[in-house]
């Protein structure tokens, strides 16, 4: 990828992956393999094809909504290097749809994406995601910055929560005694 070899990474991927795939017993690989080839066609300014290889990542599921905002954000940025703004928009707000208060800490890290992509169709953030960015700062025990707009908001509060410890982290510190365990959040 550095040296932009992209069809030798594809390669790769590919041979990795068929070289493990008695061991996918769960799916996890085909999951990520189809994720990273998506990746990799879009680095390479193939969007089409990563369009196709967004669809089949979704296709395979998602273990949870994170999972499910990554390949919408990802389907998303190559249909906007396509051109096609309104898509790429309904794309990511298809995807960011699906919640889980289990994931709030997330929430955050996708606000900007949903500002630009609404930005490049001309039209303010839409008023039902104003919940959702609360649910956000709410999970990091902080008030949703107040800007001038909805969209200046929530980039605030992904600036604002970028380094900081979600409410549940800081909750499985204070339980685990802050050491460094496999099963940390």
């Amino acid at each position: 990828m550095n040296d932009e070899r992209y069809d030798e990474a594809l390669a790769c991927l590919d041979a990795f992956e068929q070289m493990n795939r008695s061991r996918d017993h769960d799916g996890w690989l085909a999951r990520s393999a189809a994720s990273e080839r998506e990746f990799i066609l879009h680095e390479a300014g193939r969007y089409e094809e990563a369009l196709q290889a967004a669809d089949v990542a979704a296709q395979l599921g998602c273990e949870n909504v994170t999972y499910r905002w990554s390949n919408g954000s990802a389907k998303a940025l190559s249909l906007q290097a396509l051109g096609r703004h309104r898509e790429a928009l309904a794309a990511f707000e298809a995807a960011f749809s699906h919640q889980d208060p289990r994931y709030a800490s997330a929430i955050p890290y996708y606000l900007p994406r949903l500002v630009e992509l609404s930005e490049n169709v001309g039209q303010p953030v839409d008023e039902k995601w104003r919940r959702v960015a609360e649910a956000g700062a709410e999970d990091f025990a902080v008030e949703m910055p107040v800007r001038d707009s909805l969209g200046e908001s929530m980039r605030a509060l992904a600036e604002m929560t970028q380094e900081m410890p979600s409410k549940r982290e800081r909750e499985w510190k204070a339980t685990h005694g802050g050491g460094a365990g496999g099963d940390a959040p």
